[in-house]
């Protein structure tokens, strides 16, 4: 577990239409890492939390489109 293994992740995921298709069946931060687990990714929620944190500083969403919204959609608690 690693946030090597989160960063590896949302590239892949930036460029794999299928890969964000698979991931938008969570409903749940434990069915996302599950999603996760199987396709090889090993990360922790608060490890993919700290990255997208360290990645989004100062930035706001503007608009709910775009790669990211089955990641915005996920219930995290």
């Amino acid at each position: 577990m690693s946030k090597k293994n989160v960063n590896q992740f949302l590239a892949d995921a930036a460029q794999n239409r299928t890969l964000r298709e698979t991931l938008q069946k969570a409903t749940d931060a434990e069915e996302f890492l599950n999603i996760s687990r199987q396709l090889g990714y090993t990360f922790t929620t608060e490890e993919l939390r700290e990255v997208i944190n360290d990645c989004s500083e100062g930035i706001q969403v503007r608009r709910s489109t775009g790669v990211w919204p089955w990641l915005r959609n996920v219930n995290w608690i």
